[in-house]
């Protein structure tokens, strides 16, 4: 048979976890880049017809690709992925984990040495 007290001791046995701080939640998040990264900010600095190939590159590194095209431009590509790392637990409950990785890309066209186009993906 069970008594009051031991009902009463063993409610607060089992919420006691609950309510004690800094223990209930953890999380942490972690972000890599891999690849020929480009900061947003810097494709608006690439101008229309009058960036050349040599002020890209300088602005933004070499590309991870280049290709000349059938009509004669050149098109050059910068690849990178970005991984979040993200995982979390809740005291004695749950635990858990994500990873999410998005491919990104930047490319810029040139006619003649000079911008004619550009485009991020």
């Amino acid at each position: 048979m069970i008594t009051a007290r031991t009902a009463v001791l063993s409610t607060v046995a089992l919420l006691a976890p609950l309510t004690m701080s800094g223990c209930l939640i953890s999380s942490s998040n972690q972000q890599s880049v891999s690849g020929a990264y480009v900061q947003p900010g810097t494709v608006s600095k690439v101008q229309l017809h009058e960036s050349t190939m040599a002020e890209v590159e300088e602005l933004m590194g070499q590309p991870s690709a280049s290709k000349v095209n059938d009509d004669g431009t050149e098109t050059w590509t910068w690849n990178w992925s970005k991984t979040t790392d993200g995982s979390g637990t809740v005291f004695l409950i749950f635990s858990g984990s994500s990873e999410k990785t998005v491919h990104e890309s930047v490319h810029v066209k040139f006619k003649d040495g000079v911008v004619v186009k550009k485009w991020r993906d």
